[in-house]
């Protein structure tokens, strides 16, 4: 029997194999997904009702605590819900940036749309002594795959300003909102839409607080 047809075959296939395996390996993994959370303002800020000059009172100021979400959301990954048990992450997607410092930007952008002619600032206002102080959890706040669903949960505390604070005004609400889509930019924007309506429910809040605050 003649081998040397037989080896020759062996080292081709063998070559083809390696250059396959090499091709693969040098094949660029697919970019990751940056997700980020939609404006949840524009909508308020055409809402918003203009103040009339001859009843405006002295604008508050509000200090805006971080908003409250659940730890177990805090990751650069976008976690879901896969049974009420189980968190799971989308494949290749990431936040942007940090979930808790998007949300807190965002609800702060759709506060600050809803109180015209209110000077707003972080947890520090420096050398502002504020009015006011707000800090809102949404906790629960999550998003259910199966159904394609956000639910959350949300408590809003309004509080003086002073250094031992006074508390004016809680508000609660729960929210079933549903994304429309099964996919992270689906959940992302059931976010901001949640956003949008505590925003709506806070500002409420406050404009009742401020009438009781000293």
């Amino acid at each position: 029997m003649n081998e040397a047809p037989v080896r020759s075959s062996m080292m081709r296939w063998a070559t083809l194999a390696l250059f396959a395996g090499l091709a693969a390996c040098a094949a660029p993994a697919p970019a990751p997904v940056l997700l980020t959370i939609p404006p949840a303002g524009a909508a308020a800020a055409a809402a918003a009702a203009p103040v009339s000059a001859a009843s405006a009172a002295p604008a508050p100021i509000l200090a805006v605590r971080r908003v409250a979400i659940p730890e177990y959301l805090v990751a650069r990954r976008v976690r879901f819900r896969a049974d009420p048990s189980t968190l799971a992450e989308w494949p290749n997607t990431y936040w942007a940036e940090r979930i808790e410092i998007g949300v807190s930007r965002e609800f702060n952008a759709a506060l600050r749309s809803r109180l015209p002619g209110w000077t707003l600032c972080d947890a520090s206002c420096g050398d502002q002594v504020p009015t006011l102080a707000v800090q809102v959890e949404m906790v629960p706040m999550d998003y259910l795959r199966s159904s394609q669903t956000l639910k959350a949960h949300t408590r809003i505390t309004v509080t003086t300003g002073s250094a031992t604070p006074k508390v004016l005004q809680i508000a609660e609400a729960s929210y079933e909102l549903p994304s429309g889509g099964d996919n992270a930019q689906a959940q992302a924007q059931a976010i901001g839409e949640l956003i949008g309506r505590v925003a709506a429910l806070a500002a409420t809040t406050l404009e009742a607080a401020a009438r009781l605050a000293p």
